[in-house]
């Protein structure tokens, strides 16, 4: 899950390019996405979009199980991800959002939180 929300909200981590643990085709899908000011402004063009939905038919039915860890670590209980159903729809619109743009040959163009 990593792997597909970092180019999304934090322009994506080194160490996620060449994990060497990971298994499936998603583990080798390298997402660069142009620079943009990383404080405004999420910029994925329609070459990169594909890579982003690669990496999401891999995860996004794999949602349920971060439940547990999210309620552990990450439940805070304010702001617009107050619970773990908020932070999956968040996610599965997402997930939404490139499902559309690859099937139209669309880029992706998004403001950061």
């Amino acid at each position: 899950m990593d792997r597909f929300i970092d180019p999304l909200f934090w322009g994506g981590l080194e160490c996620m390019a060449d994990r060497e643990d990971a298994e499936g085709a998603a583990a080798h899908v390298s997402v660069v996405l142009p620079p943009v000011p990383p404080d405004h402004l999420l910029g994925c063009p329609p070459e990169a979009v594909s890579s982003l939905k690669l990496l999401w038919d891999s995860v996004g039915a794999e949602i349920a199980a971060l439940r547990e860890p999210f309620e552990r670590y990450a439940s805070f209980g304010f702001g617009r991800v107050k619970d773990f159903d908020a932070f999956a729809g968040l996610l599965r619109g997402w997930g939404d959002v490139f499902d559309q743009a690859q099937q139209r040959g669309w880029g992706v163009v998004g403001l950061r939180c």
